[in-house]
């Protein structure tokens, strides 16, 4: 007889977080009520519950919670992926950082000329 288990259901805690704990989590830490939540969404309040449980979400069903909840899943999610993404914000942030550092170079550069220049 074959079995019903289903291939990618194996080791679910191997491969990937389970979802549900991420919503229930910050859900409970930040003290939201999950019946507000629940009405957001237009979802019966044990619907709610019921992504509570689950290892996986639809995409749709996340970006409609993560929107809900004001806050950004996929990313808290993409943190444990195991490798590292960039996004295009934190790629220009990183421009802007490494220009700032090169004017404070030449600018720490100019002081010490400016010291040596006032000590003769």
């Amino acid at each position: 007889m074959k079995s019903n288990n289903r291939e990618y259901k194996k080791d679910l805690g191997d491969r990937y977080p389970i979802i549900g704990n991420f919503i229930h989590y910050h859900i409970y830490h930040n003290k939201i009520k999950k019946a507000d939540v629940a009405r957001s969404l237009k979802i019966l309040p044990r619907g709610l519950n019921d992504y509570f449980k689950r290892d996986s979400l639809q995409f749709a069903i996340l970006w409609k919670l993560s929107i809900a909840l004001e806050h950004n899943f996929i990313a808290q999610l993409g943190e444990y992926l195991p490798y590292r993404f960039e996004s295009i914000k934190e790629k220009a942030l990183k421009n802007e950082l490494a220009e700032k550092d090169a004017i404070i170079q030449k600018m720490e550069i100019q002081i010490e000329t400016m010291k040596e220049m006032m000590a003769k």
